[in-house]
Order: structure tokens, then C-alpha cells, then sequence
């Protein structure tokens, strides 16, 4: 009895739904999802880049490990394995008046070249640690 009496009450909450966006007209579309080339964090635009920030970022991406490892906060760097974070010769451009600050936190979306492959879209979130900006995320964006 009890499934029954749940069955019927999740049947009737489908029909709910389902009769809401008919009657609405808005039902959800495929076609509003931009391709997946152009997909992109929905934000506002925001403001430019510290130039600390710009350093930090092109450290990740330096030659050296250890100063691809210096950018991170020392949370994140303790947890990864030793070694280098990004290949020689990867390139991270941070995009314009992407920069989001909050209260000592902040990120900021960015494109990540590695050699012989193609380009991804990252979102970085950055820590203030001892007055600087240290990399604490860093998350493809698919």
C-alpha cells in the first residue's frame, strides 16, 4: 500500500510538472546550450586582472617547476604530487575583465595551450596568502 501511495503521488508530481511547462510555453530547449567551443561561466563581465595575479598565472605556466609550484597556496601545493604541473612550453592567457573578488578570494577564467594539443577553457580561483595571490583551484571549464 505504502508503494502504491508513493508511486502515485511521485506520478502526479510528473504530471505537474510537465503540465506547468506546456502551459507556460517555456519548456527547456537543447537548442539555448551554446556549443561546446564557446561555452562560458555565466558572469557578468567583471574587472581587469591585478598584475599580481597576471604573474601568478604565468608562473603556473613558467619552465621552471619550482615556479610553477610557488604560484600555488601552499594548501594545494601539499597535496599534489612532486613534480611539474604543466608541460614546457603550455601557455596561459587570463581573459580580460574576467576577475571576481570576494572577501580575500577571487578567480578569474583563463585559456590553457599545451603543446600539440588544443585549447581549454580553465576557471583559476586564487587565496590571499601572506598579502599575495596564490592559485588554490584550477577547473576546465567543459
Amino acid at each position: 500500500m505504502r508503494k502504491l501511495i508513493f508511486g502515485a503521488s511521485g506520478g502526479l508530481l510528473l504530471i505537474a510538472v510537465v503540465a506547468y511547462f506546456l502551459i507556460d510555453g517555456k519548456w527547456p530547449s537543447g537548442t539555448d546550450a551554446k556549443p561546446q567551443d564557446q561555452q562560458q561561466l555565466p558572469y557578468k563581465p567583471g574587472k581587469p586582472v591585478p598584475d599580481q595575479a597576471v604573474r601568478v598565472a604565468q608562473d603556473l605556466a613558467a619552465d621552471d617547476v619550482q615556479a610553477q609550484r610557488a604560484a600555488l597556496t601552499p594548501e594545494l601545493e601539499k597535496m599534489l604530487p612532486p613534480g611539474r604541473l604543466l608541460a614546457k612550453g603550455s601557455r596561459l592567457e587570463l581573459r580580460k575583465n574576467s576577475w571576481h573578488e570576494d572577501g580575500g578570494y577571487a578567480n578569474v577564467q583563463a585559456m590553457l595551450k599545451r603543446p600539440g594539443e588544443s585549447e581549454h577553457s580553465l576557471l583559476l580561483a586564487f587565496a590571499k596568502r601572506s598579502g599575495a595571490w596564490r592559485i588554490t583551484l584550477a577547473q576546465e571549464i567543459k
